[in-house]
């Protein structure tokens, strides 16, 4: 199992590595979805942990190219948003999991 990590902010991404890596998981960070999406689709045993807000493709339009190119990798949502932006943009996605910014490492590895 392997944790994608999409993250525009770069010390974002590398904590979040770094608590995955911590937990034992291998761990990956791409700045933006279009990177991520160059290296292929996840495996459904993996993991994908992306920002709502990224350049380019934002994080909610990934979740839909994960789902409709047929993922089945499970996706953690992070996000500093308000609430009702937050819904705005997750509406109809499916998604069950989703951590609040800054990230802790209780709240993480609550849903790992």
């Amino acid at each position: 199992m392997v944790f994608h990590v999409i993250e525009d902010d770069p010390a974002v991404a590398d904590a979040l590595v770094v608590m995955l890596r911590e937990f034992g998981h291998e761990a990956a960070a791409y700045p933006d979805a279009e990177s991520f999406l160059a290296t292929g689709m996840p495996l459904s045993a993996d993991t994908v942990v992306v920002d709502l807000l990224l350049p380019g493709m934002s994080g909610a339009d990934l979740v839909r190219e994960l789902h409709n190119g047929g993922s089945t990798a499970r996706i953690i949502i992070i996000t500093g948003q308000a609430q009702t932006r937050l819904e705005q943009q997750i509406s109809g996605l499916g998604v069950r999991h989703l951590i609040r910014k800054p990230v802790e490492a209780d709240a993480l590895r609550d849903l790992i």
